[in-house]
């Protein structure tokens, strides 16, 4: 049993370490000596093609990315937190902006914003329901960001 839960812990994290690399500037796209690693199963020929990778100058630009996705959020919670012509106004020149105010509007806006109050505190469940019930293809299936599943329109 102790066998089956440290593989389990080491696909996890090794996933989460593979994802992570191509969420974060695409470190290992394209890196030959980490998919040959991966193709052999050899860890330690991984590790080191993916740690020649992290330089500080891709730490720069990842500190970078993620403080305008901050900005962006706090702007898209600024302008929800405004009301429904606030947050058209955001929306309207975003990716996917078109899109979301075809299904979002001022009569069913109160129930977009209940969406995205289930999702940010963690209930998946009754925001697909509501990304459903309004017409979209759901959190993180369409709109925003595509696969990483977070949007700048609130819909994440």
């Amino acid at each position: 049993m102790k066998k089956v839960a440290k593989f389990g812990i080491v696909a996890l994290l090794l996933v989460g370490l593979v994802g992570s690399a191509f969420a974060f500037g695409g470190i290992g796209f394209g890196n030959e000596a980490a998919k040959e690693a991966l193709e052999t199963g050899d860890y330690n020929a991984w590790k080191e093609a993916m740690s020649a990778e992290l330089t500080e100058e891709r730490f720069d630009k990842m500190v970078e990315r993620h403080q305008k996705m901050t900005e962006k959020r706090a702007e898209m919670e600024e302008a929800i937190e405004q009301g429904y012509d606030a947050w058209k106004e955001f929306v309207e020149d975003k990716p996917h902006g078109e899109k979301l105010l075809e299904a979002i509007n001022e009569d069913n806006f109160d129930r977009f914003v209940e969406m995205h109050e289930a999702k940010q505190n963690g209930d998946h469940e009754t925001a697909k329901e509501i990304a459903e019930e309004l017409g979209l293809k759901g959190p993180g299936k369409g709109f925003g960001r595509g696969r990483r599943g977070k949007g700048p329109c609130g819909l994440e």
